[in-house]
């Protein structure tokens, strides 16, 4: 069988002597895992989240295949920043661990698009989109977080905590005697404004770090990318 589709370059990983096996999630397709007949030197020219087209063949989707990739637009490597560059792999990781191969998700497909349209912008402004990517894919994966809504009253007014336990939001009157036992809401969180301070994106961080944990069974401080992104937001 034989796929052609478009989709963003995921990263690529050595497999035995001269073989590599490259990952990409599909537009239509998916997460794809397959064998590529790409040189090294081939591959070198591939950025994660660069915006590629392909044609892959194998005998039927359980087997690896191979792969032909290029690009589809020019890659923007040159322009992007240390920052930049730490919330593409990121983002790349988390759609690696947790998204199973050859199920089409448009919905995380797009948000990736419209993440990119602003990793030009300001480090700001890159920080706010993807944070909200982060919760944008917890949704899409099954595992959304009311925080529009207090779920005790229905008021959308005065939201204050996350519960740890549902997901859901309440106010701080109803919260306030649970205070040390709940998440405050960020400010980039509350508003999806740009907050005054980078703190507010690092208490962000740590709930988004919570549900994937709480909800993937992972640890995710063995995602090296992310984990320097988060690192780097401290020093800011």
């Amino acid at each position: 069988m034989e796929i052609k589709d478009s989709g963003f370059f995921l990263g690529v990983r050595k497999y035995g002597e001269n073989s590599y096996i490259v990952f990409l999630l599909s537009k239509n397709n998916g997460l794809i895992k397959s064998f590529t007949k790409a040189s090294k030197k081939q591959l070198q020219y591939f950025m994660i989240l660069d915006e590629i087209n392909f044609i892959w063949k194998a005998k039927h989707k359980n087997n690896l295949g191979f792969i032909k990739i290029n690009h589809e637009k020019p890659s923007g490597r040159h322009n992007d920043n240390f920052l930049i560059s730490l919330v593409k792999a990121s983002a790349s990781e988390l759609c690696l661990n947790f998204l199973p191969l050859w199920q089409k998700n448009e919905e995380i497909y797009d948000d990736l698009k419209k993440l990119l349209f602003f990793s030009n912008n300001n480090e700001n402004n890159i920080l706010l989109n993807y944070i909200w990517w982060e919760i944008y894919f917890l949704k899409n994966t099954g595992y959304g977080l009311n925080i529009n809504r207090c779920v005790v009253t229905g008021s959308t007014k005065d939201l204050f905590y996350i519960s740890p336990n549902s997901g859901n939001s309440v106010s701080y009157q109803v919260g306030k005697k649970y205070n040390n036992k709940l998440f405050k809401i960020p400010k980039c969180l509350k508003s999806k404004k740009i907050p005054t301070n980078f703190a507010d994106y690092s208490e962000a961080f740590k709930i988004t770090t919570y549900f994937f944990e709480k909800n993937f069974g992972y640890n995710l401080k063995k995602f090296i990318f992310r984990t320097q992104l988060i690192k780097k937001i401290q020093t800011l």
